[in-house]
């Protein structure tokens, strides 16, 4: 025998014997997960769940409780007859296989074991859980059937106690608790007779009934006290205040004030039908318009008194008012007229004076109106008061225009004497600037300045002119006088201007003299800022000609120049 196959002998054997021990453990393994599967059998099988359906049983249940019990004993019956045998028949099969070392079906066996035991094991729980509650809920009912009975003690009790409270409502309230009182019974009945589960259900709808019902006994006594005593009593308060009110001679704007009375008491024993019906949420909702219908009469009735003050208060001003207005009227017209003669007016300014005094007619006549109507009213109070008061922002109106126009007319006399006074000055700054350019000996006066003066001239002759006529017109005056103003001012810079222009450059002339004889730029600087010096009479150009030479060769002499100037400038003295 060769070598290869002795080893090919011991290589199956050895595979052999490795095969065998593997199906040993698992053969063991599987025991062990069986004898756990009999366990767990044999631990559901010991549950006291006879115990418990015995006790059950003995309760004598009928009703939706014994249709529910015997549920859960056929369950248990089941149970107990056929899955355990069903369970322990499996049990020796899967054995079977294991010993037989045939364990893939084994392993499906087991399988199916466990899965049969968790849903054995989960219907039990069911069915000893079922049982519990139906024990338990007679021992519940007993306990819940006390509180709910004092309750129901509290709520007769209320009743009693404060029927004045409840007042209409209280024979259906009577009749709640009549029909609480029969649920009540048929509870007991349905308890005592072994059928808790529908008793429960009876006790739920029984304490519902009750908790409503408290829940409505807490509002009605409020609803009572505010339709019985809170809304009459304000209704006939407001009624009582109205014929006062019209015993005094006070009219109002509201209409048929009478008949809202008539409808409030009906919408008042309308809510009392509603709380009678338990409507609550309606009565509320009723109580509430009701309530805004009276505020709403007590702000009419309020609001006519408060008128009545505030009318008689101003019938005391308004007369003084419209005195004062009146003489302020007088006083503009009279203003108007003597400075008509002497003056131009605004036709504008005319015409609104002549509107104030139109206006102040109408408002007398509303005001004098208004004041007989607070003796012998025609109308309502809060209208006279609207009346008055519209008269007196129409009166400080007036006023304020008044202001406005007695400002105009002084403003003439005023405006007259500063123009003349301006006209005047003007006239002499005219000379004083004449003479100042003069002196300068100059070689001539640039355009600028000639256009410049004379026409300032013109409009100060203008405005000369305007003030010799008989009726002086402000506003052209005013005109006049801007346009002067405005050209005197303008020609006073033109005239510094052309004097610092001219000086500088004849002092920059004279400077350039160290540099002409070698610096031809310079000399023809010097040139041409003399031509257009004494030619052209444009200092400034010639001021610019010179200064940017030197400057090339002296680089800030020309700042110097004219910072030595303005220390020296000749001021214009009027």
């Amino acid at each position: 025998m060769s070598s290869g196959t002795i080893i090919l002998i011991i290589a199956i054997v050895v595979i052999l014997v490795a095969a065998y021990i593997a199906g040993l453990i698992v053969r063991k393994r599987n025991d062990n997960l069986l004898d756990a599967l009999e366990g767990r059998k044999d631990d559901l099988f010991n549950l006291p769940v006879n115990e418990e359906v015995e006790a059950v049983k003995s309760l004598h249940l009928i009703g939706q409780s014994q249709v529910s019990f015997r549920e859960w004993n056929q369950k248990w019956v089941d149970i107990s007859l056929n899955s355990f045998a069903d369970i322990e028949n499996h049990i020796f099969e899967a054995e079977a296989f294991n010993n037989s070392f045939r364990f893939i079906s084994a392993k499906n066996a087991i399988e199916s074991i466990e899965s049969q035991i968790d849903l054995i094991e989960e219907d039990i729980a069911a069915i000893r859980l079922g049982l519990k509650d139906l024990k338990e809920q007679e021992v519940k009912n007993t306990g819940r059937v006390k509180h709910a009975l004092d309750l129901f003690d509290s709520l007769q009790d209320a009743v009693r106690e404060n029927a004045d409270s409840y007042a209409e409502t209280l024979p259906e309230l009577e009749k709640q608790l009549k029909n609480i009182e029969v649920e009540f019974s048929e509870f007991v009945m349905l308890n005592s007779s072994g059928d808790p589960i529908e008793a429960s259900e009876i006790l739920d709808k029984t304490e519902e009934h009750m908790i409503a019902l408290n829940q409505i006994m807490d509002r009605i006594p409020g609803l009572i006290e505010k339709v019985n005593k809170t809304l009459p009593e304000q209704l006939e308060d407001l009624e009582s205040g109205y014929r006062k009110l019209v015993e005094q001679n006070y009219l109002f704007t509201e209409q048929n004030i009478e008949s809202s009375f008539q409808d409030i008491r009906v919408a008042i024993r309308e809510n009392t039908a509603l709380i009678v019906s338990f409507d609550l949420d309606a009565a509320e909702e009723s109580s509430k318009e009701i309530q805004e219908d009276i505020d709403r009469l007590y702000q009419v009735f309020t609001a006519e008194i408060d008128a009545h003050k505030a009318t008689v208060k101003l019938s005391k001003t308004l007369p003084k008012f419209l005195e004062h207005i009146a003489q302020n009227t007088k006083n503009l017209l009279e203003e108007t007229d003597r400075l008509n003669r002497s003056y131009s007016l605004a036709e504008s300014k005319l015409s609104r004076i002549q509107q104030l005094s139109k206006r102040m007619t109408s408002v007398d006549g509303v005001i004098k109106e208004s004041l007989e109507d607070i003796e012998n009213p025609q109308v309502a109070y809060t209208i006279l008061h609207e009346r008055l008061e519209h008269a007196l922002t129409t009166l400080k109106e007036m006023e304020e225009e008044q202001l406005v126009l007695a400002d105009y007319l002084q403003s003439q006399e005023v405006s007259e004497t500063n123009a003349r006074k301006k006209a005047n000055k003007y006239i002499n700054q005219l000379h004083t600037l004449k003479r100042y350019m003069e002196k300068r000996n100059l070689p001539g006066i640039p355009d600028r300045f000639l256009t410049t003066f004379f026409r300032a001239s013109d409009h100060v002759e203008a405005l000369l002119a305007e003030l010799d006529y008989k009726r002086v017109n402000i506003e052209i005056i005013n005109r006049l006088l801007e346009s002067a103003t405005y050209d005197m001012s303008e020609l006073e810079e033109i005239a510094y201007d052309i004097v610092q222009n001219a000086t500088l450059t004849e002092q920059l002339l004279q400077y350039s003299n160290r540099y002409r004889s070698f610096d031809e730029s310079v000399q023809k600087a010097f040139n041409r800022a003399l031509s257009i010096f004494e030619k052209e009479y444009d200092y400034e150009a010639a001021f610019e000609e010179i200064s940017f030479a030197l400057e090339t060769v002296e680089p800030g002499v020309t700042e110097r120049f004219v910072r030595s100037y303005e220390k020296t400038r000749e001021l214009i003295r009027y």
